[in-house]
Parts: C-alpha cells; sequence; structure tokens
C-alpha cells in the first residue's frame, strides 16, 4: 500500500469533513441569531411607540430545556445565628405554613423556600456609606448563608429612598435564575430588609425546545395592554433565564420545573416584564395576552 497515498487522502477526507461541519454550524447558529433587520425593526416599533431603550437586544439564543428544582425549606437555626444575637430573647410562632422568629428589634418570616427579614434599627456594622461599604456588608452576610448560596451573583445595586438595594441571583451553568435570589436594602444603619427565596436545583428536564428571540418578546411588550400609553417608557435591561409558570403550586417539598423567560426591565418600575420564552406569551396573569406570531413575524421581515 502506498502510504503516503493513503496520507494525503486521509488529510484531504479530514479538510472536507471539518469544512462541512464548518458550514453546518455557521448555519446552525445563523438559525437562533437577530438578524440586523429585525434588530433595526424592532428599534423602529419601539421609538413609534414612544418608547426608550437603554440596553442591547440580546442577540443569540439557543432552544433550551426545562430546569427541575425542589421546594425546601430555610435553615432556620443558621438564620436565627446570623440575624439574631446570641443573648437576644427571639420568640417561635407558628402560623399555618409560616414560621417566625420575632425579637424586640427585628422579624424574620419562613415559608416554603423564602424568607423575609426586617430590622428597623438595622442589623451590621456599615463601614462608611456606599455602594461598596453596603456591597461588604451584605457580602459577608451572604457568604455566611451556607453552601446553597454559593453560585449566587450580585447583578445590581440601586439607591433608592436613603439607601441601597442590593440583588442576588444565582446562575445555573451560567444560566440566571430569577426564581433563585437574595435581596438586601442597606442604609448607613445596617441592613434594614432581606428576602430571598431558594429552590433546591436538581438539573435540567425534558428535550430542548425551540425558544423566541428576544425581538420577538419587545414585540409582545409594544402590543400588550393596548389600552395603556406606553409614550415616555425607558427599558433599561432585558434578560433570559428560569422562572415559575404562573400555573404551578409550590408547595413544602414539591418539585416544579421552571421555564425560560425574557425579563424585560423599565425604568422606574419595580416589576420587570416578564414573557415566557417557549410560546412567547406574557407571564403576568392579570396581562395574560398570546403574541400573534405570524404579525410579529411579518413586521420584523418588513
Amino acid at each position: 500500500m502506498d502510504w503516503r497515498k493513503a496520507k494525503k487522502i486521509i488529510i484531504l477526507m479530514l479538510i472536507i469533513i471539518n469544512a462541512a461541519l464548518f458550514v453546518a454550524n455557521r448555519y446552525y447558529n445563523n438559525d437562533y441569531r437577530v438578524t440586523q433587520s429585525e434588530e433595526e425593526a424592532v428599534y423602529r416599533l419601539l421609538s413609534k411607540n414612544g418608547i426608550g431603550i437603554y440596553t442591547d437586544i440580546i442577540s443569540e439564543y439557543q432552544p433550551m430545556r426545562q430546569l427541575d428544582v425542589t421546594v425546601s425549606p430555610p435553615d432556620l437555626d443558621n438564620l436565627r445565628n446570623m440575624f439574631f444575637e446570641d443573648d437576644e430573647n427571639v420568640e417561635t410562632e407558628i402560623e399555618f405554613d409560616q414560621s417566625i422568629l420575632r425579637s424586640y428589634s427585628a422579624e424574620l418570616i419562613a415559608e416554603d423556600s423564602g424568607f423575609f427579614y426586617s430590622c428597623p434599627t438595622g442589623k451590621g456594622e456599615t463601614d462608611g456609606f456606599g455602594t461598596e461599604a453596603a456591597r461588604r456588608l451584605a457580602d459577608s452576610f451572604i457568604s455566611k448563608m451556607g453552601g446553597s448560596y454559593s453560585n449566587y451573583v450580585l447583578d445590581r445595586i440601586t439607591y433608592k429612598n436613603g439607601g441601597y438595594q442590593l440583588e442576588y441571583y444565582e446562575y445555573y451553568r451560567g444560566i440566571k435564575v430569577f426564581c433563585n435570589y437574595c435581596e438586601f436594602f442597606i442604609d448607613d444603619s445596617g441592613i434594614k430588609t432581606v428576602e430571598s427565596e431558594n429552590y433546591e436545583i436538581n438539573g435540567f428536564s425534558g428535550e430542548n425546545r425551540e425558544i423566541c428571540a428576544s425581538t420577538e418578546a419587545l414585540l409582545t411588550y409594544i402590543y400588550s395592554n393596548n389600552g395603556v400609553d406606553k409614550t415616555g417608557v425607558f427599558i433599561e435591561d432585558i434578560e433570559l433565564g428560569y422562572d415559575f409558570r404562573a400555573s404551578e403550586s409550590v408547595v413544602g417539598g414539591s418539585r416544579i420545573t421552571l421555564v425560560p423567560c425574557y425579563y424585560i426591565y423599565l425604568i422606574n418600575s419595580d416589576e420587570p416584564f416578564a414573557v415566557y420564552a417557549y410560546d412567547n406569551t406574557v407571564k403576568t396573569m392579570d396581562d395574560a395576552l398570546t403574541a400573534d406570531q405570524t404579525t410579529e413575524t411579518d413586521i420584523l421581515v418588513q
């Protein structure tokens, strides 16, 4: 056998295979990429409706699986040690599904996978006052909240009502989990409130399914609540992650499936506008509108 000739044939075959894979990869990725014409079309529609946008559109996306989580109660002993002093008289009450820890200066209410802590006089010491001091104090507390909070990342800091709101979220394999969060409010007296939900993540479930593009989610926002004037509204961010379906019932010990959602954050609005990414419908039950897919596609390609 002429090994030199065989070697050339093998090299040629490898080159052809790599070229085919490259072309297939480009073709596959282009199927899940917002085109320039689609992006320009949605910007025109936002402008036409008087809506400003201060962020980039998510230009690339892929099919996504669902995410399986378990409703698991927080560790009350750990929370007691974190938020109450050793010599502090703490009373414990059980009301239905709630566990309430209460002292003369603070209260903590735990239910399902979440808790809410409030201390009007402030908890902890701030080393000065500002974003960095608030972050150091919040970081020190969240680092003590156990391994289930080890994948939490500080997402944003907002100055409001004389203090700083710090929002931490869990990321699972690089994807944000909107329902796993820990939110602090800190002013110069210390931590005033902490609100958190933390569901145990079991992993992905089901098959990969197609999701809509961010431009389609933005169109759903534009055309939702047609009777409401959106003139002067500004979009400051748009994110893709996992959240509950509105029909899910949160019961201790139960397993729940999260689905991909787009969150559209609006300036001067406490709640984001959420869109289910599988079917491009509004998450908010009061505004549950199904997007007209045909109309949206026609608009984007014009």
